[in-house]
């Protein structure tokens, strides 16, 4: 038991006390497997309920009638805004046939494929992600949304940029992820701190498709894929961004 000892009235101990240490985060662990699996077979995307995986990448090539198509949005800097839910197959194919997107006579041959290539993709998250409805958003990006590394607030997200530099994420193991939130710091402070080396920052392919994990994946035993928006987005750089989540979450 520690000895107490009592000054005279008037007297201060100038003894230095012990001074605390300011608590670190964790290093990332660098040896640890991988969470993302990449492939160029498009049944890479089934793995996503597999456990470990945060990020499961399909990587392809785009037709060149479709890639024609999207330069041609992008260069004029023309409004794509396309925001909807419905049930995957039929009744979303039907909605999207009306939008006045596919319905220009333009480049037609790119825009039908455009067309079965999001209804297909919508119904690959209904089926691995068990759910009945789904919601499509296709959009003109010309700006940096989330400039810092995060995780979204959601089972699972698909991701595809047809146009322009992909999501920026980073690998779980190369992750501090005591350090995620803004906490007062600016985006480049917060992101220096959530991945400390930035050669392990990764750029999804112009054309691949993600399906990745979010926060509320069921078990709770995973942390998301820690992902940020491309910093070099800019009206003059501007991507075609396609997100598809399963219908009924906040974003």
């Amino acid at each position: 038991m520690p000895t107490l000892t009592l000054l005279p009235p008037g007297r201060v101990d100038r003894r230095r006390a012990p001074v605390a240490r300011k608590t670190r985060s964790a290093p990332p662990a660098t040896g640890a497997a991988s969470t993302a699996m990449t492939s160029t077979d498009r049944a890479v995307l089934r793995k996503i309920p597999k456990s470990g995986l945060n990020l499961v990448l399909w990587t392809r090539s785009l037709p060149a009638p479709v890639t024609a198509l999207l330069l041609s949005l992008i260069a004029p800097r023309k409004s794509v805004a396309m925001d909807i839910t419905a049930a995957p197959g039929d009744p979303l194919l039907a909605v999207l046939s009306r939008h006045a997107f596919f319905r220009s006579g333009t480049w037609a041959d790119g825009r039908h494929w455009l067309m079965q290539d999001f209804a297909a993709l919508a119904q690959d998250v209904a089926k691995i992600l068990d759910c009945g409805k789904v919601r499509l958003r296709f959009n003109r990006v010309a700006d940096v949304a989330c400039p810092a590394f995060h995780v979204d607030s959601l089972p699972a997200r698909l991701l595809c940029t047809y146009t322009g530099a992909g999501t920026q994420w980073a690998d779980e193991r190369h992750v501090c992820p005591n350090e995620l939130g803004l906490k007062g710091r600016t985006p480049a402070e917060a992101n220096a701190a959530i991945v400390p080396d930035p050669a392990c920052i990764r750029t999804m392919p112009t054309g691949a498709v993600a399906l990745f994990k979010g926060r509320l994946w069921p078990g709770g035993k995973t942390m998301g894929l820690v992902h940020r928006s491309h910093p070099g987005c800019c009206d003059r750089h501007a991507r075609l961004l396609l997100v598809i989540d399963p219908a009924g979450h906040a974003y």
